[in-house]
This record gives C-alpha cells, sequence and structure tokens, in this order.
C-alpha cells in the first residue's frame, strides 16, 4: 500500500516556461552531431538485446516490502512481464509506445494496459525498460555537463503522455542515472526516477537499486533487482 512522502520544498519543483528558455540559451555547445550520436548510443544501450529476469523487492516509504518477478525479452520486437503474487497481478508489455495486457487480481479477466501505466500498484511502468525518449534529436540540448555526468533536456513526441524528459547520463557507461519528467507544461514534474549500481547482465548495464519519487501521488518507493541471464 502507498506511502505518502514528505512535500519537497516548492523551490525544488520550479521548472517555468522562463527557466527553460534560459537553460537553452546557457546550455553548452555541442559539435555537430555529437549530441545525438551520444543518444543514439544511449538508445542502443537502453534496447533489450536478450532475455533476462530480475527478483525484485519493493520497498514502500514506511519500510513494508513485497516481492515481484519481471522479464524483459527481445521477442516480438521486445516484451516486458511483471508477476506479484500478493495481487495476483501478472501483466505483458511490449517494450514500444503500444498497448499491452494485465490481469490485475487473481479471478479477474485480462484487460487492456499502456505501456505508461503503473505496474501492479508500484511506479515502475513499462517505459523505463526501453528508449522511451528517441524523438528528433536536433531539439535536444545539453542543459548540464560534468567529467562524469551529462544532462539532456529532450522535448516529448505529439502524443506521449509527457512534455519534457530530463535525463542525467553516465558519459562513460551511456547508461541514465536520474531521469525527470514533466507533464503537460514545464512547471509540472510528475515523476523522478534515479538508477544506482549497476551491473553487467549480458552484454547490458542493469541498475540494481531504483528509487521512484512520484508527485501526483506524493509517493516514495525503493527497488532492488537480483538480474540475471534468462533460464542461467
Amino acid at each position: 500500500m502507498s506511502t505518502s512522502a514528505p512535500s519537497l520544498p516548492l523551490t525544488r519543483l520550479a521548472f517555468t516556461s522562463t527557466a527553460l528558455f534560459l537553460m537553452v540559451l546557457a546550455a553548452p555547445l555541442a559539435h555537430a552531431g555529437e549530441l545525438p550520436a551520444f543518444l543514439e548510443r544511449a538508445e542502443r544501450m537502453a534496447t533489450v538485446n536478450e532475455a533476462v529476469e530480475a527478483e525484485v523487492t519493493i520497498t514502500e516509504a514506511d519500510g513494508g516490502t513485497r516481492k515481484a518477478h519481471l522479464a524483459l525479452s527481445p521477442k516480438d520486437d521486445g516484451t516486458l512481464t511483471f508477476d506479484e503474487s500478493t495481487m495476483g497481478w501478472t501483466s505483458t508489455t511490449p517494450l514500444a509506445w503500444k498497448q499491452g495486457q494485465a490481469t490485475v487480481k487473481t479471478g479477474s479477466s485480462p484487460a487492456a494496459f499502456g505501456v505508461n501505466d503503473s505496474l501492479a500498484g508500484t511506479d515502475l511502468r513499462g517505459i523505463d525498460y526501453f528508449p522511451f525518449w528517441k524523438t528528433d534529436y536536433g531539439r535536444a540540448f545539453v542543459s548540464d555537463t560534468n567529467a562524469q555526468e551529462q544532462t539532456v533536456s529532450l522535448f516529448a513526441d505529439q502524443g506521449r503522455p509527457y512534455s519534457l524528459y530530463v535525463l542525467t547520463f553516465d558519459k562513460e557507461r551511456f547508461v541514465p542515472t536520474m531521469i525527470k519528467f514533466y507533464k503537460d507544461s514545464f512547471s509540472n514534474l510528475t515523476r523522478i526516477r534515479t538508477n544506482e549500481d549497476y551491473v553487467l547482465v549480458g552484454s547490458r548495464l542493469r541498475p540494481q537499486k531504483v528509487t521512484e519519487r512520484d508527485f501526483t501521488t506524493n509517493t516514495t518507493r525503493t527497488y532492488t533487482f537480483v538480474w540475471k541471464l534468462a533460464g542461467s
């Protein structure tokens, strides 16, 4: 069951259109083609190319835990299955902006399930497991950079449930360490995901610890993943 987390100060959430415009003006300049090439490589790193699975421990803000099983497969252009026995939840979601199916509790019939819908009452979503940010990289810009990380802002394609993504990438490993999701306007930060403790699983890096802060429900959950190649 979700548990409310303390509200963040408003200053942490402020991200106005004016601020975005100033960020664009102040953004570090990259050589032509450098940023798109970086994002294309990050895309490849986020694409499922072999079957993997993980035992997931879901930790609520009050310390309560439950277990789930997650599996990723490259078959049929990529699929995610998620099972949580406490609820009797089982779902299959495409690794793309398409509809999947979910049985939300024991005894219920499968129903249509969106790739941005929450999995089994958690903050996890299907979009967390493919390069959802893929768009026209000519409109992307670097909003911050240092020796280890690069933060990139991307305007979402029309029709997506978000308006802006702000992703902080590990420069050497091309994986996102933090993702901020803005909806409807550039002042409406709805979700923050942080990825930590990456480990190599087959040929892809996977985070062993994920923290999700959802501002629409004012909840924070932590997830730990024990990854392995499927069937190993």
